[in-house]
């Protein structure tokens, strides 16, 4: 399996096809060993948890990729879904298609607002080529916070995408109070079909969105207002979007990423861990205006693969103009160089931290730990990976603001692997800074959330 994908739960047999993927053995020498961890049991009984929120009255609300979000309280998992759109979403279990993503607006506890990115099935306003339609909606939970005040649904944004594949969906409000929407490069299937070809380099095709950022709003950040509609819109444009009054589309804030499967601030900076293609898994520290590269790059690099532990590979172009995108494509090849634009005039951005894809692997972003539970993890970032056995990684910038930051796994306690046996789908973080991992064992009823805690 050479490019990111969820699995379709139908059972543990395809889980136990994947948990035979493990990374190179060179990349694990060279990879420093982290404290011990230990997950302790929060949730049970979920399928695919794609994300985990906490309204101020104590319970937690958690996102399913089928289609609910269902409420966890003291007393344990309610069994009537806090919101149920089954019947609205476009599910393809072999694709990442569903519910995908969700936060809660900053003043919650005051309007009750959150939000969701849900896959739709396709418009009849879109071509009949395209996959479905991505939503991002608004909804106003009860006084009581135990439900949804019914035809709440406030439909703020829909894209057209291409395929079942490279959905990202994660959702984040910035400090500044905007709402932060990662969008993968849609992976379009007829071009999944010339994966076989010599004669064309279809990967660099299916990501050309990434760099396009006049037609469509794929393969990239968003960054909206949905307090203050404007010009027709059911959001506003915040006036320091990097390309307000310059070509292109005014929501954007960063682009140039293939696949921003999870997306989380500490303070002011924003971390995007983004799914690899054939070589690197990457994560972002990412501004305004940042363009990360994708399809021209993988992660630093458009070369093949190098040993972990050395440096960011030299970029042989580290500047890139979109609008000679096309006619580039077309006279390099991939894994020897990268291309040469007569008018470059963007830097890309590196990754903070990276490491080879080696078989299958698919970078699961996290959060910075602001806990006191374990004091060892005190202002790392913790993320992992999606294949189990799936590591879990730490890192934090060093002092002198260097790349690539160091890179070090916790070992799971009680576990053969020191890794989490499950499909590592997500990350949370409540307001105490302790950090939870969402995971799926595969099936109705095998998704759970766990929390970090010391051995």
């Amino acid at each position: 399996m050479r490019r990111r994908r969820f699995l379709a739960l139908a059972g543990a047999a395809g889980t136990a096809a994947l948990s035979g993927c493990t990374m190179e053995a060179a990349s694990e020498s060279s990879r420093e060993q982290g404290p011990t961890v230990t997950l302790e049991p929060v949730v049970e009984g979920l399928t695919f948890p794609t994300g985990m929120a906490f309204p101020p009255n104590g319970d937690r609300l958690v996102a399913d990729r089928f289609g609910v979000v269902m409420r966890h309280t003291d007393d344990g998992l309610v069994e009537q879904p806090f919101l149920d759109l089954r019947d609205q979403i476009d599910l393809d279990p072999e694709g990442e298609k569903g519910l995908v993503g969700m936060t809660l607006h900053p003043e919650f506890a005051d309007n009750h607002k959150f939000y969701l990115r849900y896959s739709a099935p396709r418009r009849n306003w879109m071509d009949e080529d395209l996959s479905h339609t991505a939503v991002l909606s608004e909804f106003e939970a009860t006084a009581d916070l135990t439900g949804v005040v019914p035809d709440s649904e406030r439909i703020v944004l829909e894209i057209p995408e291409p395929g079942a594949q490279h959905n990202a969906g994660d959702l984040a409000f910035g400090p500044e109070g905007y709402l932060y929407a990662s969008l993968g490069d849609g992976q379009r299937s007829d071009l999944d079909k010339k994966s076989d070809r010599e004669d064309t380099f279809w990967w660099y095709e299916q990501g050309t969105a990434a760099q396009n950022t006049e037609d469509n709003l794929l393969g990239g950040i968003l960054r909206i207002d949905p307090d203050n509609p404007s010009d027709g819109r059911e959001y506003g444009i915040p006036s320091d979007n990097p390309l307000v009054g310059e070509r292109g589309r005014e929501e954007y804030y960063a682009w140039g990423l293939r696949n921003p499967f999870r997306i989380s601030f500490d303070g002011e900076d924003l971390y995007v861990g983004d799914v690899g293609e054939h070589t690197r898994e990457s994560v972002y520290l990412v501004e305004s205006g940042d363009n990360c590269g994708w399809p021209i790059l993988e992660g630093s690099s458009c070369s093949p693969p190098a040993p972990l532990g050395q440096s960011l590979a030299d970029n042989p172009l580290n500047v890139f103009n979109p609008r000679t995108w096309q006619t580039q494509v077309n006279r390099i090849s991939p894994y020897k160089v990268c291309p040469t634009p007569d008018d470059s005039t963007r830097e890309f951005r590196n990754p903070i931290v990276e490491y080879l894809r080696s078989g299958s692997r698919a970078v699961t972003g996290g959060f910075v730990y602001r806990g006191d539970r374990i004091p060892e993890l005190q202002s790392q970032y913790v993320f992992g990976d999606f294949i189990p056995p799936a590591p879990l990684f730490i890192t934090r910038r060093p002092d002198d603001g260097s790349r690539p930051w160091p890179l070090r796994e916790l070992v799971v306690d009680g576990t053969d692997s020191g890794r989490v046996s499950d499909l590592l789908i997500s990350f949370a973080r409540d307001p105490d800074g302790e950090v939870y991992v969402l995971s799926s064992q595969g099936g109705e009823g095998g998704g759970r959330v766990r929390r970090l805690a010391p051995a």
